[in-house]
């Protein structure tokens, strides 16, 4: 985990790029048969992105982009990032898209973990949210202790999803799924293994059990392990989903609106660096922190 994440565990791009690097080496390391991901202190897993890396790259854009542009914007950094190797990341890198360049990056690592020759398991002890619940669905099983909570409060401040949508209506169904996000309301664990989305609550140390899982499922081949997944998450059309995911990312960054609600947001935050959506929830939950409907200037 990057090390901007700690002591309320946001996902940052920092913690993305170190994702992206843990992926490949598992690829890689044929002694290494299953991985635990959980966070970094005591108490908190992922709670969401971090909404001042999130305003950063919203101004980054300099206007607000219509969907054929960012869709043209996001498949060229994607193919770019995919073919072009070590210097054109480079390159991406030091270029206006670089957060859409790590994103494609991170969004290949999320979709390479469906057929990891390893087993991956989420180890959650507290809030598990936006990016951090994302990012949970491609896992292989997920482990929650009681107090864990789990929440997409994405549409609060104009923003879809970005590489988890379509994994977690595979796993709890397109209506919960969309429940769970309209509503942005953090549920509990046990709801959430109701849901499908959590394999087993954990009282006691969450941590210790995963531990005792993956040293179980370890002894299984890797190669047959990785067939297996394939077969398993064949038929979910994932490439088309998370570029459609990045498109409308990149359109409501650029969207005025999300770029006042990013900066209320900061504004309202907890002055112990906490999450807003966890310490003072409601007025995002009922829409009333500000007005994300309020008509915005025609783009040029």
């Amino acid at each position: 985990m990057g090390v901007e994440a700690p002591p309320f565990n946001y996902m940052t791009a920092a913690m993305q790029d170190d994702f992206v690097r843990l992926v490949a080496a598992v690829e890689t390391d044929g002694s290494v048969g299953a991985v635990i991901v959980t966070g970094g202190v005591p108490g908190r897993y992922i709670t969401h992105f971090a909404i001042a890396d999130l305003l950063h790259s919203a101004e980054t854009l300099s206007a607000a982009l219509p969907r054929p542009v960012a869709s043209m914007t996001v498949r060229t950094v994607k193919a770019i990032s995919a073919a072009g190797g070590a210097p054109a990341r480079r390159l991406l890198e030091r270029s206006p898209v670089s957060s859409l360049a790590l994103l494609a990056r991170f969004q290949a690592a999320c979709k390479a973990i469906l057929s990891s020759p390893a087993v991956w398991i989420a180890a959650v002890d507290g809030p598990c949210g936006g990016g951090g619940l994302e990012l949970s669905t491609f896992f292989d099983m997920r482990l929650a202790t009681p107090d864990a909570r789990f929440l997409l409060p994405e549409l609060t401040i104009g923003l879809t999803t970005t590489f988890g949508g379509q994994r977690l209506a595979t796993l709890i169904g397109p209506s919960r799924a969309l429940e769970l996000m309209l509503e942005a309301r953090a549920i509990t664990a046990a709801d959430a293994q109701a849901l499908g989305l959590v394999n087993h609550v954990v009282d006691g140390d969450v941590v210790a059990r995963a531990q005792a899982l993956a040293a179980r499922y370890a002894r299984r081949p890797r190669a047959t392990v990785a067939a297996q997944k394939a077969i398993v998450n064949d038929g979910v059309p994932l490439s088309e989903s998370l570029t459609r995911e990045a498109i409308f990312q990149t359109v409501g960054l650029s969207s005025p609106t999300t770029r006042g609600a990013l900066t209320r947001w900061l504004q309202e935050q907890d002055p112990s660096g906490d999450s807003t959506f966890l310490t003072d929830p409601e007025p995002w939950r009922t829409g009333t922190a500000l007005d994300m409907n309020a008509e915005e200037p025609a783009s040029a």
